[in-house]
């Protein structure tokens, strides 16, 4: 009797188990319909922002559809962010982000740390990969590793990305 009980109590922690940790990380995050963004219905492409995403899907560096990020977290007003951007073996996320309004201590922290780092820290983790326009007005965080890489074959990935940053510096 004491082995049924004990087997029955083994088994019922092996569910419970398997139930909590089953159930940790299956679904993906689920972005709100309401910041899914089509590039090419955006109002303003004639300028900003919206030009730099118009000009980046013309060249077709990026898909047709963005999502539309919390600038507000790093002091920027408006922000992109296209997933599943594909060069050559590489896949990432780009995105971009507008600064009209750069006197929040909150903007003055990230432009300042992007200006010396190439990076900066956000809820504790660095965000690396991060390119200011020289206006100071564009952040782009363009997360492709072979865009640091000394080998010939990745020439192609530092060229996408000056094109890339070409493209920003373009807006005033």
């Amino acid at each position: 009797m004491k082995k049924h009980i004990r087997k029955l109590v083994i088994i019922a922690i092996a569910v419970i188990t398997l139930i909590s940790v089953g159930g940790c990380g299956i679904k993906p995050a689920t972005i709100p319909e309401e910041n899914k963004v089509k590039v090419s219905e955006m109002e303003n492409t004639k300028s900003g922002i919206g030009a730099i995403c118009k000009a980046l899907k013309d060249k077709e560096y990026v898909s047709d559809d963005c999502v539309q990020t919390n600038a507000a977290l790093i002091g920027a007003n408006e922000g992109y962010r296209f997933d599943s951007v594909k060069f050559n073996s590489s896949v990432f996320s780009l995105e971009i982000y507008e600064f009209s309004d750069t006197s929040s201590d909150t903007a003055k922290k990230c432009i300042d740390e992007v200006k010396k780092n190439n990076s900066f820290t956000l809820f504790g983790k660095t965000v690396e990969y991060c390119y200011m326009s020289d206006n100071g007005k564009y952040l782009l965080i363009y997360p492709d590793p072979k865009t640091k890489s000394d080998k010939a074959d990745d020439k192609a990935h530092v060229e996408r990305l000056d094109e890339i940053k070409k493209i920003i510096n373009s807006q005033k």
